[in-house]
């Protein structure tokens, strides 16, 4: 069943950290990112598969909007200007993204087997439960991603069909599309199908991890609020759940280190590209004449504001859950408890004061004001359009 995996929880089928990844691992195989061992049959299949998404993808791709900049470029109406203008911001950003995730995939076995750690300390049902629903979100978030960028392809490939040119300008070398215009956006739509693939995944496995990291936090928090509650129980029990805690805390922060160089790295391209493409298309719209162009835009809009701001948001909503922590840790009952409990109470608030952070290339914290900073930058493309009358200048017939 393709949906089972965003589901609500039920007895006996509940999901674990780890299937938070089914799909978007699922996406990471057919881009060929996941090579197996040797020791499977047919694995060399899957290498040469690997290598001509790799050709078409990181090579085909630039060299393709390369030449079409050098060979095309004084035939381009308006229209076509922008739409060229737009591709290799955002491809360039992807590749390079796609690099450094490519470098550092190893990360992500490390992070999986730390969900696994994390999930042996859920042993209530509404512990598991709870896992269950940051799974089945997790997955619903991969699927409505695909839905955004895939719909936008869709679109332009419509848009395409509509108005006569292949959708994004891409230059090929082999197929003229003056004479083969259907055999030529096929293979366009094709290749940019594998670019858009690998956007999305570089787009949505930070969200995915941190998901991950949020739930655990929040069912460390519970934790921490039920130590020392149940009077029944000898200091020694009520300090071994305080250490117990103690380790789960170092291991969500453990996790956290592992995937930070890798988001860091990602994120710092995306903000850095994300107000320039949404300026970009900002000012398209007003060179485009029909309503099928700018639906496109719309949509493509769309598919640039969900490269960042869901992590943006994901990444403000665990801060607050760090200052959540240090509260419910501070307030829980540890007054009057034996000596070395409160001792090691005190190294433990002292380490969750330091909050498990993000930031894009080590410089600006990845936060929603620092989102909303970079998509100011949107504006000065338009105004500087605006400003050098450059829509009138441009016009071309």
């Amino acid at each position: 069943m393709i949906f089972k995996y965003i589901q609500e929880p039920k007895l006996g089928s509940l999901l674990r950290s780890r299937d938070a990844l089914i799909y978007l691992n699922r996406s990471i195989d057919q881009m060929g990112w996941r090579l197996p061992p040797r020791s499977k049959p047919y694995w060399w299949l899957y290498y040469i598969w690997s290598l001509m998404v790799i050709v078409l993808v990181f090579i085909f791709i630039p060299y393709g909007l390369i030449m079409t900049g050098i060979k095309e470029f004084k035939n381009f109406t308006t229209t076509d200007l922008f739409t060229y203008v737009q591709v290799p911001v955002n491809t360039n950003a992807s590749i390079m993204k796609g690099i450094i995730v490519l470098f550092m995939r190893r990360r992500f076995s490390s992070a999986q087997k730390m969900m696994d750690q994390m999930d042996i300390r859920c042993v209530k049902m509404e512990e598991k439960m709870e896992v269950h629903r940051s799974a089945a979100l997790c997955n619903r978030v991969v699927v409505t991603y695909h839905g955004i960028y895939f719909g936008y392809l869709t679109m332009a490939l419509t848009g395409a069909l509509v108005i006569g040119k292949t959708p994004f300008c891409l230059y090929n070398p082999l197929v003229n599309p003056d004479n083969h215009f259907y055999l030529a956006t096929a293979i366009e739509s094709v290749t940019m199908a594998g670019i858009i693939l690998a956007n999305l995944i570089l787009d949505v496995y930070p969200i995915i991890y941190v998901v991950v990291l949020r739930t655990h936090l929040e069912l460390l928090s519970q934790r921490v609020k039920n130590l020392r509650s149940d009077k029944d129980k000898e200091d020694d029990e009520h300090y071994a759940e305080l250490v117990e805690c103690v380790k789960d805390h170092k291991l969500i922060v453990e996790y956290g280190n592992t995937l930070r160089p890798m988001i860091s790295a990602t994120m710092f391209i995306q903000l850095l590209s994300v107000g320039l493409l949404l300026g970009l298309a900002a000012v398209s719209m007003q060179f485009y004449n029909t309503i099928m162009e700018r639906v496109v835009s719309g949509v493509y809009t769309i598919a640039i504001l969900s490269q960042t701001f869901p992590f943006c948001y994901v990444c403000e909503q665990l801060n607050s859950d760090c200052e959540s922590l240090t509260n419910t840790l501070f307030h829980s009952k540890w007054i009057g408890a034996e000596r070395r409990y409160r001792t090691t109470m005190l190294y433990f608030i002292h380490n969750v004061q330091q909050s498990i952070l993000f930031t894009a290339g080590g410089i600006f914290p990845i936060c929603l004001n620092t989102n909303i900073k970079m998509a100011k930058f949107a504006f000065s493309v338009v105004t500087i359009v605006n400003e050098m009358d450059l829509a009138e200048k441009l016009k071309r017939e």
